[in-house]
């Protein structure tokens, strides 16, 4: 068994605000086996998703597996709220690096 970084398994790793206090993550895959294999293999969860962020898993505000649309949607609370004094990224949008460098175990 080998590792694999998330951003070459999955075919979408975005991130956006969902709100002034709330940043969201979509993780998107073409095809179900893709999408199972990652799944399956449970790395990709709070505690991973805290961890590659530096926060407590308690900050982790949502995540869901949606298998109907082979995909994985995570929502954290923002560092610093939305506009405020040292926030660089005003819509979000570049938040998803953390998340791609997660290593998953491939077959």
């Amino acid at each position: 068994m080998t590792d694999r970084l998330l951003k070459d398994l999955a075919d979408i790793v975005r991130s956006k605000n969902a709100g002034p206090y709330r940043i969201t993550f979509d993780i998107l895959f073409k095809d179900r086996e893709r999408y199972e294999a990652v799944r399956s293999t449970g790395v990709i969860r709070p505690e991973t998703v805290a961890a590659a962020y530096g926060i407590a898993v308690s900050e982790v505000s949502s995540f869901f597996e949606i298998d109907m649309a082979n995909a994985i949607k995570i929502t954290i609370r923002r560092p610093r709220a939305q506009g405020s004094s040292g926030d660089g990224d005003m819509y979000g949008c570049q938040h998803h690096v953390p998340l791609m460098l997660i290593r998953v175990p491939v077959a």
